[in-house]
């Protein structure tokens, strides 16, 4: 373990470091340890005495989304709703709902007097299967231009980091179920909960994850837990093209009271909470999934022109990160796409090993599924080879070049003491 021990200090060295604190736990399919570690600072400022632990309450952003596609599984295997009903029907926010095509005066910017948006009815159904896959056409709308042009043309007031539903309703993009765009869906899935339930998706969570987990930090509303800002792990921010240690304090642009509990982005949780999570999905999904559901759950779910759309997001200059792809650390600091992907209910899994020049087994294996969060977190499970982990910190912006460094270093050097132990 000395090796995973170094790699976490010398990426939080105070002086030579480029992360201000970061944590790192793998599981095995036994719920053991593999190993459990964390080093640096809670907070950016150098001279801050106060340890990041495998306790502090963390915003992890995107990762909240597997924990939604495992609420949603529970709520088909409760019997429901099925994965493939028109959410339309159970939501009135989303009976109204259309799709936007462009705008009567093409492509001029929004403003006072342009003209009206084209929009159209939906096809066919809206499901909860493709909430959750990202192919419903809900688009986030910080990053979609037309999206952007329809916000002002509307006078929308909210948008997708204002922490209530409203950021999240507006036109979708495409229809239903012919396309692939990273968004709000699994936000949608866990107010289809809450409107089957009767309760709140952080009370639904709680009652049917992370209480049979004894997990008892994790929650959409910290401040409801007698938390402050202070009890959060701050966030660094990094400046383009700066030195590595030149890491300032950042705003996170999470609000960290929010008013609903939006299953696509809004969890508070710790590296200890979230990893009793994984070690219940590599293990076989008891106490909270069945064995039938967790499969469901890891295997390829959309179509070929779907995944061909989700490809060239997860790749592109922008977000060409650990969802897939391996950071090569040659001179010109370039990704390296090593494995093909598809999407399933929770992410992305692997359709292929990943293997080293001699073809043995340095990461992981074929079935593995994994998704991260926007401060640069990240989680995988791979139930081939029994091992789970997440990766903990809190840096902007996303896909930072070093936190995705010691991704690599920290998941390599796990898999050297994995196959050590199996004889892969």
């Amino acid at each position: 373990m000395a090796e995973l021990d170094e790699i976490l200090a010398r990426y939080t060295h105070p002086q030579t470091g480029s992360l201000h604190g970061a944590a790192f736990v793998a599981v095995d399919r036994n719920g053991k340890d593999i190993y459990r570690g964390v080093a640096g600072r809670k907070y950016v400022d150098l001279t801050s005495t106060e340890k990041l632990t495998l306790d502090t309450v963390t915003w992890i952003a995107s990762q909240s989304k597997l924990v939604t596609s495992v609420s949603v599984l529970i709520a088909v295997e409760k019997g429901l709703i099925g994965l493939d009903d028109d959410v339309r029907k159970v939501v009135p926010l989303l009976e109204n709902i259309q799709v936007i095509t462009g705008f009567e005066d093409g492509e001029g910017e929004p403003g006072p007097g342009v003209g009206k948006p084209i929009l159209e009815d939906p096809n066919g159904p809206i499901t909860l299967r493709q909430l959750v896959t990202h192919t419903s056409g809900f688009c986030y709308d910080a990053w979609n231009p037309l999206l952007q042009k329809y916000s002002v043309w509307a006078g929308r007031k909210e948008n997708m980091f204002s922490g209530t539903i409203e950021g999240q309703l507006h036109p979708l993009i495409f229809q239903p179920g012919t396309s692939w765009s990273y968004g709000p869906g699994l936000d949608w899935a866990g107010k289809v909960i809450e409107s089957l339930t009767g309760i709140t998706f952080d009370e639904f969570q709680q009652q049917n994850i992370w209480g049979p987990l004894g997990a008892k930090s994790t929650t959409f509303f910290p401040a409801k837990r007698g938390l402050t800002q202070k009890d959060i792990m701050e966030l660094g921010r990094r400046s383009e093209n700066s030195p590595p240690q030149d890491l300032v304090p950042g705003t996170s642009p999470w609000p960290f009271d929010c008013r609903d509990s939006l299953g696509g982005a809004g969890l508070f949780s710790t590296a200890n909470d979230y990893c009793r999570l994984l070690a219940a999905l590599v293990s076989g999904g008891g106490p909270i999934l069945s064995a039938a559901s967790l499969d469901e759950l890891c295997r390829p779910q959309v179509g070929v022109a779907s995944d061909a759309d989700m490809r060239r997001f997860v790749t592109s200059d922008s977000n060409a990160h650990s969802k897939g792809w391996l950071w090569t650390t040659d001179p010109e600091n370039h990704w390296q796409d090593y494995m093909e992907v598809r999407q399933c209910l929770c992410g992305l899994v692997n359709s292929e090993d990943v293997v080293d020049a001699e073809g043995k087994h340095r990461r992981r294996r074929k079935g593995t599924v994994n998704w991260d969060g926007l401060p640069n977190l990240l989680w995988f499970v791979d139930r081939e080879s029994g091992v789970a982990a997440t990766f903990f910190t809190q840096i902007m912006p996303m896909d930072d070049v070093a936190a995705r460094k010691v991704c690599t270093e920290l998941e390599e050097a796990l898999y050297r003491i994995v196959n050590e132990e199996t004889k892969v």
